[in-house]
């Protein structure tokens, strides 16, 4: 098949600008959210033949992009998808929105979570959609907001868009990961009794009784260590935040603790509920004062695609073509997108990209340019394998 070359000049003027355009997420850091960041992916995406690009409304000002080279019919479909919010930028220590490039590397917010993604499926798209032989099957190119918080903007498209397979371009240095973990918020929430602070006698510590089952929840994940995932070793547990009281001299009245808990393939939210609720029920046989209630706030399911599902053996030939070795699956441990199109819109799906997670989100974010270009590469050349 006769495909264009990856236009490397294209790829890392789209990188620079992208990571130069402020799109923190506004209920994450504060920001103006993904409006100028989406016209910017229109425009782009808007010239280059062949591809149908539209916007679709989430919610006020902000949209999610699809670009949708057509097939001739008859091949499979491929989605590929990147989110275009960023988290915050308190803290860092390089200029945010001014990209620069060192040692092959190329800073700013966003770059590697996921602004890099993004740039190579450009790259990838107009590689495609200049070639002289068309795909039978439709590539969808797809750029969503709101991932950094309740991803509303994924949930969004898997109402009107769906495909045979599709690939987050998440950072994974490289490789392929089929599966991650899921989490679920919980709040708990302990009511005691107010009284002067130099009787205590006369009331009920509510953030007592919140210490106590902190101290439980180190019993709990010894308890859950053995119960570990091929790929993505045991479930985790973490407490988060605690506001309670109201005054020096006053026993507090109340307390909410919130928590964490990573789930695996398997979990569901009612179990992780069920053991906090065991905990507390426990420490309510000790000490009847303890009034607790349990609520969760956020579920989102883990991730895991079998390996029997050919994009997952398309991805490994065409990855292991461009490393000269053979691709074995991993997992990550962070939650992406990926869940819900793999739940919501039934799409078997992996998660490929460049960047090294442990630089998302830090003071200095950066993604390795190289990595970049060659993923725009991979995703070339998967879509060329499964959608032929």
């Amino acid at each position: 098949m006769a495909v264009s070359a990856i236009d490397h000049g294209l790829v890392l003027d789209v990188l620079k600008n992208l990571v130069a355009t402020n799109s923190v997420n506004p209920d994450v850091g504060k920001g103006p959210g993904e409006s100028a960041l989406s016209d910017l992916l229109y425009d782009r995406l808007s010239s280059i033949p062949s591809l149908d690009v539209v916007k679709q409304s989430v919610v006020g000002n902000r949209s999610n992009v699809i670009a949708i080279l057509r097939g001739t019919g008859g091949g499979r479909s491929l989605l590929l998808n990147g989110h275009m919010d960023t988290v915050g930028v308190e803290g860092m220590t390089i200029d945010p929105f001014k990209p620069f490039i060192e040692d092959g590397l190329l800073h700013g917010r966003g770059a590697c979570d996921m602004k890099g993604g993004i740039a190579a499926m450009v790259g990838a798209a107009k590689a495609l959609a200049e070639s002289r032989s068309r795909l039978r099957g439709d590539v969808i190119f797809t750029f969503v907001v709101d991932e950094e918080h309740l991803s509303i903007g994924i949930e969004k498209l898997v109402e009107k868009y769906s495909a045979d397979s599709a690939i987050v371009g998440e950072p994974t240095e490289m490789r392929i990961a089929t599966a991650h973990k899921g989490f679920v918020w919980i709040e708990v929430e302990f009511k005691g009794k107010a009284a002067h602070g130099s009787v205590p006698e006369q009331g009920i510590d509510a953030i007592s009784h919140a210490a106590r089952l902190v101290d439980r929840l180190r019993e709990l994940q010894l308890s859950l260590n053995p119960h570990a995932h091929r790929l993505l070793g045991p479930p985790k547990i973490h407490t988060s935040t605690i506001e309670g009281g109201t005054n020096w001299s006053i026993i507090p009245n109340r307390c909410v603790l919130r928590m964490e808990r990573r789930t695996i393939p398997g979990e569901s939210g009612e179990k992780v509920v069920k053991e906090v609720q065991g905990v507390l029920d426990a420490l309510k046989k000790q000490d009847a004062n303890i009034n607790a209630t349990v609520r969760t706030i956020l579920n989102r399911p883990p991730l895991e695609t079998v390996s029997t599902e050919p994009i997952v053996n398309t991805v490994q030939q065409v990855l292991g073509e461009s490393a000269g070795t053979n691709v074995s699956v991993v997992g990550v441990p962070y939650w992406t997108d990926g869940a819900v199109l793999a739940n919501m819109g039934r799409i078997p799906t992996c998660i490929f990209g460049p960047g090294d997670i442990r630089v998302a989100h830090s003071p200095d974010e950066y993604v390795k340019v190289d990595d970049v270009l060659q993923a725009a590469q991979v995703y070339r050349g998967i879509a060329q394998r499964f959608s032929a």
